[in-house]
């Protein structure tokens, strides 16, 4: 029976037969249990065990199974599993990973079928004996998280590791069958956020009860942030691992996890390769947007339907695929297709294709360093990189592109409905940022400013190159440009500034630019939000240059000035010259500097830069220094 038509009756009882077959020592096999009795454990819970293992920063200890290791704990990667059935006091996850596989695990399959994972929080994933994978010996174990990601204790020094799975060497993964119980259908919380499952699987890119679910899994709020927990819609609803195993035969999966033949498969193999990594279909999100006034969404695709709800013009929808249904009319035009459809307040019927423009998801562009990545639910996906937008005469895309560097616009088109560009600049080091592109005359250098580690986003995908560079952020960025690890610069006693706190980002930094004399205490104020001038930035860093390599002073008069060089501070021209007669800044066109202009950290990244370039990089290759 589905977990939602369940009466509160019929979940008590059968929690309670639960309860009396495990005391009385019989098998649950095939009975839907709540699993929020403290000992028994769920997928969803040791998933968040290895996420958590992760986050408190486990130690990797040969034979260590969870034993505390200073202020945080130790194991190896069997040991990692193995404690999260010993905090429950359930036991029965004894033994390596090969023994942990073949006596608790009731079904293995290869991450290279091409069905791929399914989308199950704590599955194990394995690594084959390198040196024999053919013996059947597992060498390694970890946990499976979740968007196509693991965690394991990987080795001394290396300790705990979060990543792709296809970009290690993982190659099979299992279900456990040792008293673990697996969500099936409805709300469940992960990581502290929303998951919905929808039989048996996580479900990705689609709405559920008014929440858009994205690629990893997570409910949405209406900013695109993760949703907050809504404790009134979580289910307690979870069923046994020969459930599952029987859903997965059905499904497809054929259980064999034998070492591919070359066990070194590539992480995204080229047209050339025998079985390309898997891209697990996603649904399509098409979505609908009202055209004209007063429109019946109706119960069933006919005029003659009872009316559910009127819509209005502008009214967004989700839709479904459209079905054939009785004719409608507008203005002279009819059609007998309509779209099921429902509301953003959760109201659910038909709409005439008539009175909808629809749209599908813009394609979702990811990369992992090497490669790039487009998905888009099954739709086929048409893109370009010369800056022109993309069409269906387009290039089509196929397989991941080995390309970095790049701007990419992409479309998607589904049966006949072309969707929204995306827009992705993938820098050098796979880094994406929505809000600029290489045609954009700063591209080079926030290119290189970001793969060096000198500057981050802003968040969301943005660079935001446009944006205000603050005194704050500007302190920063020298820190990082210094290389040093500024962790430990800590000022004793009262505040090294009124208005710097410890919990600011750039508190650190601050305290080493005070030491290394690159800004000075002065009224006792620091100023960190404020708008970092032309004229500033210039004193900043000639006071770190002068730290570094010595800064070179020459003597300023006559046509060597700047046409604005009575706005510039007296406390400023020797570092505005300088760096000048440096080749690190330039002036803003006739002969002017614009001293007092805020300088945006698109302009920051070149100054930065220009400096990289000449005196602290070699090969880095030609950048136009002193670009404002």
């Amino acid at each position: 029976m589905d977990k939602k038509k369940r009466s509160v009756f019929s979940k008590r009882l059968c929690l309670l037969l639960a309860v009396l077959i495990a005391a009385a020592g019989l098998p649950l096999a095939g009975l839907g249990l709540s699993a929020s009795a403290a000992s028994t454990p769920t997928s969803l819970g040791l998933a968040q065990h290895g996420l958590n293992a992760y986050n408190d920063g486990w130690v990797y200890e040969f034979g260590a199974k969870g034993q505390q290791y200073g202020d945080t704990r130790a194991s190896d990667c069997a040991g990692l599993l193995y404690a999260y059935f010993s905090d429950l006091g359930v036991g029965g996850c004894a033994g390596g990973a090969t023994s942990q596989v073949t006596q608790n695990c009731i079904f293995s399959d290869s991450i290279y079928d091409p069905y791929g994972v399914p989308r199950i929080h704590g599955l194990a994933v394995t690594v084959f004996d390198v040196y024999d994978p053919e013996s059947g010996i597992y060498g390694h174990i970890g946990i499976y998280i979740g968007n196509n990601e693991a965690v394991d204790n990987s080795d001394y020094g290396t300790n705990m590791v979060r990543g792709s799975i296809y970009k290690r060497d993982w190659a099979s993964w299992h279900l456990f069958d040792n008293g673990v119980m697996y969500p099936k259908d409805g709300w469940y919380v992960f990581d502290n956020k929303m998951v919905h499952y929808t039989g048996y699987e996580y479900d990705i890119n689609t709405m559920v009860d008014g929440y858009y679910i994205g690629e990893d899994g997570f409910a949405q709020g209406p900013d695109g942030l993760p949703a907050p927990v809504d404790e009134s819609m979580i289910s307690d609803y979870y069923v046994p691992a020969s459930e599952v195993r029987d859903w997965l035969y059905a499904t497809g999966w054929d259980g064999d996890d034998t070492p591919p033949d070359d066990p070194n498969v590539p992480e995204y193999p080229g047209e050339d390769d025998p079985a390309p990594v898997p891209d697990p279909e996603e649904p399509i999100v098409i979505t609908g947007e009202i055209n004209t006034s007063s429109v019946n969404m109706r119960g069933g695709p006919t005029t003659d339907s009872p009316v559910v709800t009127i819509l209005h013009n502008g009214d967004k929808l989700t839709l479904q695929e459209a079905v054939e249904g009785g004719e409608a009319s507008l203005d002279g035009s009819s059609s007998t297709l309509w779209y099921p459809a429902t509301t953003e307040g959760g109201a659910t019927g038909y709409v005439s294709s008539l009175f909808v423009n629809v749209s599908i998801n813009a394609p979702s562009i990811t990369s992992d360093g090497e490669s790039v990545v487009m998905r888009a639910g099954g739709a086929d996906i048409y893109y370009t990189t010369d800056g022109s937008e993309p069409t269906v005469d387009s290039i089509p895309y196929t397989i991941p592109i080995y390309m970095m560097g790049y701007t990419y616009k992409a479309v998607a088109v589904h049966n006949g409905i072309v969707g929204p560009v995306a827009t992705a600049t993938v820098l050098s080091n796979g880094t994406i940022f929505d809000d600029f592109t290489y045609n954009d005359w700063y591209a080079a250098t926030v290119d290189k400013a970001v793969s060096l580690g000198l500057f981050n986003g802003t968040g969301n995908g943005k660079f935001t190159p446009n944006g205000v560079m603050t005194r704050g952020q500007f302190v920063q960025v020298l820190a990082n440009l210094s290389g040093e690890d500024v962790s430990g610069y800590e000022y004793p006693g009262e505040a090294i500034f009124s208005d710097v706190s410890q919990r600011d980002y750039f508190y650190h930094a601050v305290v080493w630019a005070v030491e290394k004399g690159i800004i000075d205490r002065g009224s006792g104020k620091f100023n960190p939000k404020a708008e970092l001038t032309r004229e500033m930035m210039c004193v900043m860093l000639g006071r770190y240059i002068d730290g570094t390599l010595g800064l070179p002073v020459g003597s300023i008069s006559g046509d060597q000035l700047f046409t604005d060089d009575g706005e510039i501070s007296g406390w400023a021209k020797e570092y505005v010259y300088a760096l000048r007669d440096m080749g690190i800044v330039k002036g803003a066109g006739n002969n002017m500097f614009n001293p007092k202009i805020t300088a945006t950290r698109a302009a920051a990244c070149s100054v930065i830069i220009g400096y990289y370039t000449q005196h602290a990089s070699e090969g880095i290759g030609p950048v136009p220094a002193g670009r404002w």
